[in-house]
């Protein structure tokens, strides 16, 4: 099935209309998956692991082909090691601003609503 049809196939798609439905996927994109902290985690096991053996196997060749001793080999696995720990902080720090930020936004979400039912017409 295209995605072209199932997009436009529930009424209440067709009548929002592209940018509705554009909109409504980026925010879901950008809130993320929270069921799926399992997932993520792996993925970024994943992504560590691979990228410290890319990097060990880059060090072993330019070693051999160097005749070195592992220099290449363990200095290639350190730098990859610590980018990728780097790289961890920076996503942490930045999921951990989008949180507060979020929950910022629900502890005065009731000050707002409170103020704007508290108004005074000038008019009356």
């Amino acid at each position: 099935m295209s995605d072209a049809s199932s997009s436009t196939s529930s009424p209440a798609a067709a009548k929002a209309g592209p940018t509705a439905v554009t909109r409504r996927l980026t925010s879901a994109l950008a809130k993320g998956n929270r069921s799926g902290n399992v997932d993520q985690g792996l993925g970024q096991g994943m992504e560590m692991a691979l990228t410290i053996a890319v990097f060990l196997g880059i060090g072993w060749g330019l070693d051999v082909w160097l005749d070195t001793r592992p220099i290449f080999m363990i200095g290639l696995v350190i730098f990859s090691t610590v980018g990728q720990f780097i790289k961890m902080w920076f996503i942490y720090d930045a999921r951990m601003k989008m949180l507060e930020n979020e929950r910022r936004q629900g502890k005065n979400a009731h000050q707002q609503s409170a103020a704007a039912t508290t108004q005074v017409d000038p008019e009356v």
